[in-house]
């Protein structure tokens, strides 16, 4: 008999958290960048989140005018997971899916360029910075899954 309760209860959080890892399916956003670069792989790379929460929240900033909307800060993580990019370049790296945020402040260390900055010194942000929140970013808009 207890057998068959520590069975039950195995079962019943193999359940949970199957359900848990189902949260839904990644819905990508075009980060935009309010600064000027001359290198036009500059101006936007791309976030991928399930998360309702922050879904809700960039649903939110989209209604704000560009000016007012928040920063993006994130995990790095490596390769560009089927969808960083900017135009025609590939990212070789990615926000964390479950580890980004709408931010109004951040440190001036995670500020940079996703192309200038990361994409070219990308050992040294990896190793050592492992976030990115560039100044003056926000959610452009959502990008249609393919």
């Amino acid at each position: 008999m207890r057998w068959m309760k520590i069975l039950g209860l195995i079962a019943l959080l193999a359940t949970f958290s199957c359900k848990k890892d189902q949260s839904g399916e990644l819905r990508y956003f075009e980060v935009g960048l309010r600064h000027l670069s001359q290198d036009w792989r500059d101006s936007s790379f791309v976030v991928a989140t399930s998360n309702p929460n922050l879904l809700y929240q960039v649903e939110e900033q989209l209604k704000l005018p560009v000016e007012k909307r928040s920063n993006v800060s994130g995990k790095l993580l490596e390769g560009n997971a089927g969808y960083n990019r900017n135009g025609s370049h590939v990212f070789t790296w990615h926000l964390d899916e479950n580890d980004w945020q709408l931010v109004n402040l951040s440190v001036e260390i995670y500020d940079g360029s996703p192309f200038s900055d990361v994409e070219q010194n990308k050992m040294y942000w990896m190793n050592d910075v492992k976030r990115f929140a560039p100044w003056g970013s926000y959610i452009k808009r959502e990008i249609p899954r393919r």
